[in-house]
C-alpha cells in the first residue's frame, strides 16, 4: 500500500486546524458556563425579590396586629426549591422559605395583601403599600374583596357582621319554631288533612334582579274534601293565605258549592 506524505506546510496547517478547533472547543465551554452562571443568578435575584417581599408582607401584618389588640397574628412557612436550567437541564437548585402572614379574629380571617396600581400606559404596577381583606360568616363576596388600610374601620366591620349574623341566626330560629308551632296546631285541629312545609317564592314583577324573588316559608293545606291552601308563615306565628284550589268542578258547581258554605262574624277577617 503505497504510503502518501505530506509537506511540511500541509502538516502545519492541519496542526493550526487542531489548534482552532480546541480553542473554538475551548470559548464554547466558556460561553456555556457564563451563560450557566448567568441563568443562576437572575434564578437567585427573582429568589432574593420573593423572599424580601414576603419580609415586607409579614411585616406589614405585624404592624396591623399591633394596631389591633384583639386579633392574633399567624405565619405560615414552607420550604420551596427554584431550579436554574439551561438547554434544558437543571444546572442548579436554589432552596428558600415561603413566609404568609395573616391575622384572625375570633371565626374571621384577615388576609394582608400588597396594593398594586396599574396605569393605562403601562404593565408595570406601582405599589401603594398594603392593605387588609376580611372574610367570614356573613362577610360578602363584594365585602371580602374590598381592601381596608383603616385598622379600626376594619374592626367595626367584622363587629357588625358578628351583630348581623347574630341577628339572622336569631330570625331564623323563630322562623323555624313559628312553622314548628303552625304545622303542630294545623295537625291538632284538621287530623285527616295532608300538611306539609316548605320553601315559596314569591315575585315582584317590579323589582330589582336583586329583589325580584323573594322566599319565603310555606305551609300547604290538603283537606279531606280536596281543598287545597297554600300559607305564608311569618316570625310572629301569623298566617298569610297565598293561595286557595278547589276540586274538579265546573263554574256553576263551584259557585253552588260556595254559596252552601255560611262563615260566623268571628271568623270573617
Amino acid at each position: 500500500m503505497k504510503t502518501i506524505e505530506l509537506t511540511p506546510a500541509e502538516l502545519e496547517l492541519i496542526q493550526v486546524k487542531r489548534q482552532q478547533e480546541e480553542l473554538a472547543a475551548q470559548e464554547a465551554a466558556v460561553q456555556n458556563q457564563l451563560a450557566i452562571e448567568k441563568e443562576i443568578a437572575r434564578v437567585k435575584l427573582q429568589v432574593d425579590g420573593y423572599v424580601k417581599q414576603n419580609a415586607q408582607q409579614v411585616k406589614a401584618a405585624g404592624e396591623f396586629a399591633l394596631q389591633i389588640p384583639s386579633s392574633t397574628l399567624h405565619i405560615d412557612t414552607r420550604e420551596l426549591s427554584d431550579n436554574a436550567s439551561y438547554k434544558g437541564e437543571v444546572v442548579d437548585t436554589i432552596k428558600h422559605q415561603e413566609q404568609v402572614a395573616y391575622l384572625t379574629i375570633g371565626e374571621y380571617e384577615i388576609s394582608v395583601k400588597e396594593h398594586v396600581v396599574y396605569s393605562k400606559h403601562s404593565y408595570r404596577g406601582s405599589s401603594r403599600g398594603y392593605k387588609m381583606y376580611v372574610s367570614g360568616p356573613g362577610i360578602d363576596y363584594k365585602t371580602s374583596n374590598r381592601g381596608y388600610k383603616n385598622t379600626q374601620k376594619l374592626v367595626e366591620l367584622i363587629d357588625n357582621t358578628i351583630e348581623e349574623v347574630k341577628a339572622q341566626e336569631l330570625y331564623k330560629n323563630k322562623q323555624r319554631n313559628a312553622v314548628e308551632a303552625a304545622v303542630a296546631n294545623l295537625t291538632r285541629q284538621l287530623p285527616k288533612a295532608i300538611i306539609t312545609a316548605s320553601r315559596g317564592c314569591k315575585i315582584n314583577h317590579y323589582g330589582t334582579p336583586s329583589n325580584r324573588y323573594t322566599e319565603y316559608d310555606k305551609i300547604e293545606v290538603r283537606l279531606a274534601n280536596g281543598i287545597t291552601m297554600a300559607y305564608r308563615v311569618w316570625e310572629g306565628g301569623e298566617m298569610e293565605r297565598m293561595s286557595i284550589a278547589y276540586p274538579n268542578l265546573d263554574t256553576m258547581e263551584l259557585i253552588s258549592v260556595l254559596n252552601n258554605i255560611e262563615f260566623s262574624s268571628e271568623t270573617v277577617a
